[in-house]
């Protein structure tokens, strides 16, 4: 193949098909997708869409009706040729909602087990430092805080240097300081080893800070693929969407504030003129609003109903 031709195929390429029963009845999962090695897609939508069967059927741990996964140039699944790589031999590594831990093993026992065979000392001496659980290394994840054993599951599954890891949710349990904390982590991790990351989600402040993408699952298909700037709510038209921003300073005098988007700075009216936020917290701007530079009347703010950021509800929330 020439260099040209070769340059461009995708990292990852994954279209897959299967029967799902969700909370409206019988639907089918249809996702084709492509993604570049190093990426951070975070996954969305609303409950029963196919998000974790998604995770699933990128790891083996579901077998589709029909579909085909090709990874770095290696084929993971291909129905019509009858290829099914194991699990065990799929460079990847899972963070489950719960962390799944072993209880009766230690720390390191818990990231030993998870390199397997070819255990190196010195590669899991760094994770456990890397992750600042060297020192609790003896301990038994009942022995530990909620953030340290979030920690443990992430370096227990990038103890087999995967290429792709997939993170089911893992910070939704966590309270807002907290989860805040070890969105950095994540990111570090993602960072320092390189891995394309596939992160499920239903916080959009935690989408803006951590994703480069954003894939929403509505009855098992896309409906939104793109930047994720615009995050959680709306159909396939746009209909409905919002945007998140980051609060950075205000109001002035004149009821004006500074908000971050996209990485650029805007001014926004915030229609309750008294409210005062620290910097960097999240609030939700209308799509249209934000198409416009002055970014004009902004949406009131309020909680969402999850109660850990401050910023209007999205359209059908």
């Amino acid at each position: 193949m020439p260099e040209e031709a070769a340059s461009i195929v995708p990292w990852l390429r994954l279209s897959m098909r299967m029967p799902l029963q969700g909370p409206g009845g019988r639907f089918e999962l249809d996702v084709a997708l492509e993604a570049e090695r190093g990426a951070f897609v975070a996954v969305t939508g609303p409950s029963g869409a196919g998000k974790t069967t998604l995770m699933r059927l990128v790891a083996g741990l579901a077998r589709p009706a029909e579909g085909r996964l090709t990874v770095g140039g290696q084929t993971w699944y291909d129905t019509s040729g009858h290829i099914e790589l194991p699990t065990r031999r799929r460079s990847i590594g899972f963070v489950f909602q719960d962390y799944a831990l072993f209880p009766n093993m230690t720390v390191r026992g818990n990231v030993e087990y998870a390199a397997g065979r070819r255990r190196d000392r010195a590669w899991i001496d760094e994770l456990l430092r890397l992750s600042g659980l060297y020192g609790l290394c003896d301990r038994r994840p009942d022995w530990l805080s909620g953030g340290q054993r979030q920690r443990l599951a992430l370096i227990r599954a990038l103890a087999r240097r995967p290429a792709i890891l997939l993170l089911d949710e893992p910070l939704s349990a966590l309270d807002p300081p907290l989860r805040r904390e070890l969105q950095n982590e994540v990111l570090r991790l993602h960072r320092h080893f390189g891995t394309t990351t596939f992160m499920v989600s239903h916080d959009p402040a935690e989408m803006l800070r951590m994703a480069d993408r954003l894939l929403r699952l509505d009855a098992g298909h896309v409906t939104f693929d793109g930047a994720p700037l615009v995050a959680c709510g709306g159909d396939a038209a746009g209909r409905g969407l919002a945007v998140v921003a980051e609060h950075m300073e205000g109001p002035d005098a004149d009821g004006w504030s500074s908000v971050l988007v996209d990485g650029r700075l805007r001014r926004v009216r915030y229609r309750d003129r008294d409210a005062r936020l620290p910097s960097a917290a999240p609030v939700l701007l209308s799509a249209d609003e934000v198409r416009v530079d002055a970014l004009a009347a902004a949406p009131g703010l309020g909680r969402s109903r999850r109660g850990d950021f401050a910023g209007a509800p999205v359209a059908g929330d």
